[in-house]
């Protein structure tokens, strides 16, 4: 029995002995300091290629309709078509049009001889009023038969372009050179104002569009060698305009850019706007993900901070306001919590 007590009672002091031992102290393996080592940002900055998703657009992609009501009597186009300017796409029953046409005319002819035969006498009775022979009350009458005259004459003469109009809109015409991308017309169809018949899209007027951010936009204008580059093909470029108003979503601007090369890229191609920056950047392996946002980690009185920057995209190298001699994380910089106590050491 005492054998067994002091067994228990060496255990005991075995245990205690064992737990207030530092090397196990689980109160100072959780509180221990991360080891971080540092660079500055000066010796990290590095001048490289930048770009931005970009896309090749038509400035005229225009629906084409019938400007009359009018039935479908020939088709002259079709989609993936090319037409030239004024190339005739379609033709409509033009009969209704030209017979107020011919009415139209034979209106002006009978107001046009009524205004003869009024001028005529209007002259006659000016000259017999000089003479004394007619009173002044029936030149007055002859002139306002006159004035009647000529003002039907104009409107017989805006009824007869009216008509003429109408019936120049018997045929559809392309505005301008391109590609018929789309035919709703069909043969036999009652054409309406309004209606689309054609989708004519402008092959020789393209532009390419990217929404770069404000530093973005201010790289581009320093840097050089810009170009658009999709499917293999690079295409030198010239900006056109840069948007003033910066999206509220996305807090971009939208640049326009003039291709200065031939190419056969399809509009809607999807690319990336390419320039050779000139100010330096931070590149995209520094760049980390904290609270929502991407930024860098820096070191600042034994603690570690998030610097958020807005204008950062994955994978993509950013510029940065921060001074050169700004201390950045280098070491456990993906691990390391924004406000948390680190150990700088040596490399």
């Amino acid at each position: 029995m005492l054998r067994k007590l002091s067994f228990v009672g060496v255990a005991s002091s075995l245990v205690a002995a064992l737990l207030s031992s530092p090397c196990v102290s689980g109160g100072d393996a959780a509180t221990a300091t991360l080891q971080v080592t540092l660079r500055p940002l000066g010796e990290i900055l590095q001048s490289s290629e930048r770009s931005v998703a970009a896309s090749l657009i038509g400035l005229n992609d225009s629906t084409l309709s019938a400007e009359i009501s009018a039935k479908v009597t020939r088709l002259q186009a079709d989609t993936g078509d090319a037409v030239k300017a004024g190339q005739v796409l379609a033709e409509l029953d033009c009969r209704d049009y030209n017979y107020a046409l011919k009415q139209a005319e034979a209106g002006g002819q009978a107001a046009g001889a009524r205004y003869n035969l009024a001028n005529t006498q209007f002259q006659r009775n000016q000259k017999l009023r000089k003479s004394g022979v007619v009173p002044m009350e029936t030149l007055d009458k002859i002139a306002a038969d006159y004035d009647a005259a000529k003002a039907d004459l104009a409107v017989a003469n805006a009824l007869v372009e009216t008509a003429q109009l109408a019936v120049s809109r018997c045929q559809l015409k392309a505005p301008f050179a391109g590609q018929i991308t789309q035919r709703h017309l069909q043969l036999g169809q009652q054409a309406a104002p309004g209606t689309p018949a054609f989708q004519l899209l402008q092959g020789d007027a393209l532009e390419v569009s990217a929404n770069l951010s404000v530093s973005e936009v201010q790289d581009q204008a320093q840097g050089s060698q810009l170009r658009f580059v999709a499917d293999g093909v690079s295409i030198p470029l010239q900006v056109r305009a840069v948007v003033g108003q910066i999206a509220g979503n996305t807090r971009t601007q939208e640049v326009r850019y003039t291709p200065q090369d031939t190419h056969e890229l399809p509009v809607g191609r999807a690319g990336r706007v390419v320039w050779q920056g000139k100010l330096p950047v931070l590149p995209a392996s520094w760049i980390v993900r904290r609270e929502g946002g991407l930024g860098v980690m820096l070191e600042e009185n034994g603690v570690a901070k998030f610097h958020p920057l807005p204008d950062a995209k994955e994978g993509q190298p950013v510029l940065t306001d921060l001074p050169p001699e700004t201390r950045l994380i280098d070491q456990n910089r993906l691990r390391v919590r924004d406000g948390e106590p680190v150990e700088v050491v040596a490399k």
